[in-house]
């Protein structure tokens, strides 16, 4: 396996460099094999036990690769309609949900929490804004403001309000004990050894955080909808990917990132020199990645069932789309 993994690096390695020195005029660029590739080595170099990739260039329809397995017991193959839980990557719904609800008059972002909850304690130093800047926490709030001010479950509205406008006919909120057709199981790495996977319990979720199950496909159509204006205006989509905050170093970006910031629902920074906007989703079981590169308009979903399952092969993957 070790001499099979090797190999598989070694391919890797060569078509990336293939992918970012050719030059032949007109000639097709094999990126999906590239990333079909150095998803087959995190696979089978025994650190992700599935991984999807969505990607999307200028001009040209989004298209997803796959490889590896949704279930390790029953042998399932990742396809492109299995769902991932996405983690954190919730909150750019729920941010973008109160932007539209701040569009239709509902509220303003510098209203106080006890303006919908009189009995909060601390409520009148708190605003909708500093939530939209905070941490998980913030965000599972921020889902009961939603549902308070529209009187509907927060994933009813969530729905209707962007998931359906958006296209995203697959993506949907669950519960772990729920039945949920082409959801992948969760794996982790014991005590980080390759191959050695064990199974996760998906344990609390919090809807407005952490609750969406979603597709790489999916996610492309939500960074399409949103970046486009089509969900929110222009000036509700340039709040949420402004950088209000200082945000720590995430390691594993560390050698590639330059300026990094957080804004409402979004990392915010440079990426080998290029403006990015992301975040990062850690579920137990599951790891995301969801990118937008604005001047170059491309966009990148990557989807493990293994926690820490994207990281192995983050750098080359953001490379190859990049062609750096």
């Amino acid at each position: 396996m070790l001499q099979s993994s090797r190999s598989l690096l070694q391919r890797t390695a060569a078509a990336i460099s293939w992918w970012t020195t050719s030059g032949v005029a007109g000639e097709e660029q094999p990126l999906p094999q590239t990333l079909e590739t150095i998803a087959e080595s995190a696979v089978i170099g025994g650190y992700a036990a599935g991984i999807a990739v969505g990607f999307c260039l200028p001009i040209k329809y989004p298209a997803t690769v796959c490889y590896g397995r949704a279930n390790l017991e029953t042998e399932t193959p990742i396809t492109s309609g299995t769902l991932f839980r996405i983690g954190a990557c919730t909150r750019q719904f729920t941010a973008a949900a109160i932007l539209l609800l701040c569009e239709g008059s509902k509220f303003r972002l510098d209203d106080t929490i006890a303006t919908f909850f009189p009995e909060a304690y601390d409520a009148q130093d708190v605003t909708v804004r500093d939530l939209l800047a905070g941490d998980e926490n913030s965000y599972a709030l921020l889902g009961h403001v939603i549902e308070h001010v529209t009187g509907l479950p927060y994933a009813e509205f969530i729905r209707e309000a962007l998931l359906r406008p958006a296209g995203m006919e697959v993506t949907r909120f669950a519960n772990p004990a729920g039945i949920l057709p082409g959801r992948a199981s969760g794996y982790r790495l014991a005590d980080d050894r390759i191959h050695d996977f064990r199974n996760v319990v998906a344990g609390k979720i919090m809807a407005a955080d952490d609750g969406l199950y979603a597709t790489a496909g999916d996610l492309l159509l939500w960074n399409r909808a949103l970046h486009s204006g089509r969900l929110l205006s222009r000036d509700s989509v340039q709040l949420m990917v402004t950088a209000g905050a200082a945000e720590a170093t995430c390691p594993t970006l560390a050698p590639i990132l330059s300026h990094a910031g957080r804004g409402f629902g979004f990392k915010i920074g440079r990426l080998f020199g290029r403006r990015a906007f992301w975040q990062r989703g850690q579920a137990p079981g599951f790891e995301s990645w969801l990118f937008h590169f604005p001047d170059e308009r491309v966009d990148l979903a990557l989807l493990a069932n293994t926690e820490e399952g994207v990281s192995t092969m983050l750098e080359p993957m953001l490379r190859a789309i990049l062609r750096v």
